[in-house]
């Protein structure tokens, strides 16, 4: 059976922020119905409130939300995106942190990391060849272990903003 989002299932899977901001959030029509049994995660900025993104994904078994807010604007230059590894020039890259979940994120922790600022990993992963000079695939390895490495580092990503990827590492 597909995991298909709907507003109310993205609403609930936050992990990082209240309720009341997970209530507050626009959920984009391109997200709902998103499978995410097909694609690695849904994500988008919220067109009501610029300085937030939101992520949605499968992760640990459950449909996992994560609210994400864009660093400072700076400077325009060629950036790698840390999840889907896609080389952007012209400031196409955004350092975008995340409150951790729980006491931790309750208390000021964040987590940040380069991802591509309009949130495309999943369709540029799927990319077979290069779409424009702005934007540079890694095109050295086939699409299946692009996707699979994408899956692991967003898998990766929200370990730490849940806080159990020192669980995962000490226990390696």
């Amino acid at each position: 059976m597909p995991t298909t989002l709907t507003a109310d299932a993205v609403r609930r899977s936050m992990i990082n922020c209240s309720k009341g901001d997970a209530k507050r959030m626009t959920v984009v029509d391109a997200v709902v119905g998103t499978d995410l049994d097909a694609v690695e995660f849904a994500g988008w900025q919220d067109p009501r409130m610029p300085q937030r993104a939101y992520l949605v994904t499968l992760h640990e078994g459950a449909v996992t939300g994560v609210l994400l807010r864009p660093a400072g604007g700076g400077a325009r230059r060629t950036a790698m995106c840390a999840l889907c590894r896609t080389t952007h020039t012209d400031g196409e890259v955004t350092l975008y942190t995340a409150p951790r979940a729980g006491a931790a994120g309750r208390e000021g922790n964040s987590v940040g990391t380069y991802v591509c600022t309009d949130l495309a990993c999943p369709v540029t992963t799927r990319l077979e060849r290069k779409p424009c000079p702005s934007v540079v695939p890694d095109l050295s390895l086939p699409v299946d272990e692009r996707v699979a490495g994408l899956r692991v580092r967003v898998d990766g990503f929200l370990a730490a903003i849940r806080g159990t990827e020192d669980a995962a590492r000490s226990s390696a």
